[in-house]
């Protein structure tokens, strides 16, 4: 009697020794610096995603505001231009008049459309006061980059001009510098454009009929496809947001599953005497 209680506090002995190390272990993993680390991932996903759902709701507001000054009644542009109306107006249809000077006409690119390479053409626009502005006019064919093979862009008379208001638009990490003195453009790098033309630090968007008769007849003839009246602004946002946030909930749940606490060895016997009680 006296061994077999001693081996039965024997054996309980054993499942306490058992479950302090484990308990030891897990305290152990808890305060790790991998489960700090671990931690670290949710934080930052639902940080970057809150940080998104910031700027969706901005991004919201500006397409708001945009949408708005897009289908304004267009206005006469200021024969003066500072850069602070540019900001305030940007996207905003105005009229223009002048004589294009093709002589400094600028092609930028290669840039395609639709899959056709091709080029943007920027003009200055001589106004009535001798004043000049840069026009963006739109994009023509790689094949007609010579004015002389499309003499229809060329026209010598008085225009007037739709356009949006825009600011300068920013180059990219990997844009190429632009080589004035080769006269190859890569960007519309306006302050640069504009002290060659001699022109103010202004860029219009020339907008283009929406018809597609018009269309296919000026790519066949040169005249450059100017901005749709309709200017799509990315926004992807929402997917961001949903992404982070997705990411956050799942890293959550996995380091929920792997800190978990152990089961002691008395549940671990009873979880076994259950699972082997059903197939008895």
């Amino acid at each position: 009697m006296l061994a077999r209680g001693f081996q039965r506090r024997s054996y309980s002995q054993r499942l306490d020794e058992d479950d302090s190390v484990l308990e030891t272990e897990w305290k152990r993993q808890l305060m790790s610096w991998k489960t700090l680390g671990l931690f670290t991932i949710p934080v930052i996903a639902f940080g970057l995603g809150t940080w998104q759902a910031q700027r969706l709701k901005w991004k919201m507001e500006l397409l708001d505001d945009v949408n708005d000054r897009m289908h304004r009644p267009p206005i006469p542009l200021p024969l003066r231009v500072s850069a602070s109306e540019i900001a305030r107006n940007e996207f905003r249809r105005v009229l223009v008049h002048g004589v294009f000077d093709h002589a400094a006409e600028v092609l930028v690119g290669p840039r395609a459309m639709e899959g056709e390479p091709g080029f943007i053409v920027v003009t200055p626009l001589v106004r009535e006061d001798g004043s000049r502005v840069l026009v963006n006019r739109g994009w023509i064919r790689r094949e007609l980059k010579d004015p002389k093979s499309r003499p229809e862009s060329q026209l010598d008379e008085p225009v007037t001009v739709v356009a949006f208001v825009r600011r300068a638009p920013r180059d990219n990490a990997f844009t190429p510098t632009s080589d004035p003195q080769s006269s190859e453009w890569f960007s519309i790098d306006v302050p640069r454009m504009a002290a060659r033309a001699n022109a103010q630090e202004v860029l219009l968007d020339a907008i283009h009929p929406e018809s597609a008769t018009s269309v296919l007849h000026d790519a066949r003839y040169g005249i450059p496809i100017g901005t749709p009246l309709q200017v799509d602004i990315r926004n992807n946002h929402l997917q961001y947001m949903i992404t982070w946030y997705g990411l956050g909930v799942f890293t959550s749940a996995m380091l929920i599953y792997s800190l978990r606490k152990p089961l002691t060895a008395a549940a671990r016997i009873r979880r076994m005497r259950d699972r082997a009680g059903r197939f008895l």
